[in-house]
């Protein structure tokens, strides 16, 4: 094996210069990333900075009757990955990579019940015959943790709750065994007891099927409590590139300005929670 290729085994994701615009409306700007096998990535921002279009570009989900997509270069696994946006009335996945999209609700189809969407995907990305299909599903809806998964099996999305769903679109997103999994705020649905439950599932399962993570959030503990490293946006620019664990040492402003908004104990005593300073919103500028 040669060093070029080993190097590039080394790098799940690589984007550079990524560039996302709603006809005149500018949301991701020059942006630049990569995420390494194992990894878990997540990105983090107020509304509007672009976090989602950014994901979403990767993923091959906007087409360009919506939005203008470009990039200096981009690779996946090794291979030239391209980001152009395409005309098509049905997405096309790409291969090695699946996407747990914002609300599980109305992502999986009503009308269907769990256990037959997972299976059609477990059918179509691994030739399983059905009953072998149908043997995973349970164990994958076991694996994340769901009771009886039987009776989600037989279930519609709407006779769940949230927190089964978004379990329920985990299984689905991971029946591909991926080697990247994109979340866009998988857990802004749900309770603070079924989130912390939900990315305890979603990170052991990713650890286990030897997966990447790049997750949108607008929850800074929970990044810091299950992700590797934040990578910060404002007004669609990629500001900050900081390891979870070294949060503390953050230097760009409008970071340390999302950490001084985050509620805690004593905050809690406060007359007036903690706001954004605008003077570092002007000084990020």
């Amino acid at each position: 094996m040669s060093e070029k290729q080993s190097a590039a085994e080394q790098v799940v994701l690589e984007v550079h210069g990524l560039d996302v615009r709603y006809g005149d409306h500018h949301v991701v700007k020059d942006v630049s990333l990569s995420v390494r096998p194992g990894e878990r990535v997540a990105v983090v921002g107020e509304s509007g900075s672009g976090k989602s279009s950014l994901v979403t570009a990767i993923a091959g989900l906007l087409s360009d009757d919506v939005a203008t997509v470009t990039a200096r270069g981009a690779r996946l696994l090794g291979e030239p990955l391209d980001l152009s946006a395409q005309r098509r009335r049905v997405p096309r996945r790409r291969p090695g990579v699946s996407m747990i999209l914002q609300d599980a609700m109305t992502s999986l189809d009503p009308l269907w019940s769990v256990g037959s969407q997972l299976v059609a995907v477990l059918r179509a990305a691994q030739r399983l015959g059905r009953a072998e299909a149908g043997a995973e599903a349970e164990r994958r809806l076991a694996e994340l943790g769901l009771p009886d998964p039987g009776r989600v099996m037989k279930a519609r999305p709407a006779e769940l709750s949230g927190g089964m769903r978004q379990r329920a679109m985990i299984a689905t997103a991971l029946s591909s065994d991926p080697r990247l999994l994109l979340a866009d705020e998988p857990t802004s649905a749900l309770d603070v007891s079924v989130a912390v439950a939900t990315m305890k599932a979603l990170v052991a399962t990713t650890d286990d099927h030897g997966a990447a993570l790049l997750l949108v959030s607008h929850d800074l503990e929970l990044c810091r409590r299950y992700t590797d490293r934040l990578l910060v946006m404002f007004r669609g620019e990629l500001v900050e590139d900081i390891a979870t664990a070294r949060l503390g040492e953050a230097e760009h402003p409008y970071t340390r300005g999302l950490l001084a908004c985050v509620p805690t104990l004593d905050s809690a005593r406060a007359d007036l929670l903690p706001v954004m300073d605008e003077s570092l919103m002007l000084e990020s500028a």
